[in-house]
């Protein structure tokens, strides 16, 4: 019996290593806040979405926030081309259509990279037009 726990413990081991071996690098994280507790009709991902990315950009019409959507990638350094706005953006904005946004606001970049690893965050504020209610 004392024979067989080492061998019995080395295969515990190794299969609760094995599933994390598999991955290189996290997912792509998509988070969303609502802050409007109406729900709109949602529209095709490929909808048109204003994109006001200079700093303090706001649109001049009337606009209410609908939802903060926060993307997040971390990644080996030797697979960072990834870590782009020009990547992150196309679904920002997808996931802004599905929430029935028109617009998206206040978009903040971070980069972190230290040692081998690289991580990259996007936080947009998705927002509706003609609403009432201007933030």
């Amino acid at each position: 019996m004392q024979r067989r726990w080492p061998s019995r413990l080395a295969i515990v081991c190794a299969i609760a290593v094995l599933p994390g071996a598999q991955s290189i690098h996290a997912k792509v994280q998509i988070t969303i806040t609502r802050k409007d507790s109406r729900q709109y009709p949602p529209k095709t991902d490929d909808c048109a979405i204003t994109v006001y990315q200079e700093p303090d950009a706001k649109p001049d019409a009337p606009y209410g926030e609908v939802a903060v959507i926060n993307y997040h990638d971390e990644r080996h350094r030797t697979k960072d081309d990834a870590l782009k706005l020009s990547v992150a953006l196309p679904i920002l904005k997808a996931r802004a259509c599905r929430l029935g946004a028109d617009g998206l606001i206040d978009i903040r970049v971070t980069e972190v990279r230290r040692l081998e690893f690289a991580m990259f965050n996007v936080r947009a504020t998705a927002v509706r037009f003609g609403d009432a209610q201007k933030q």
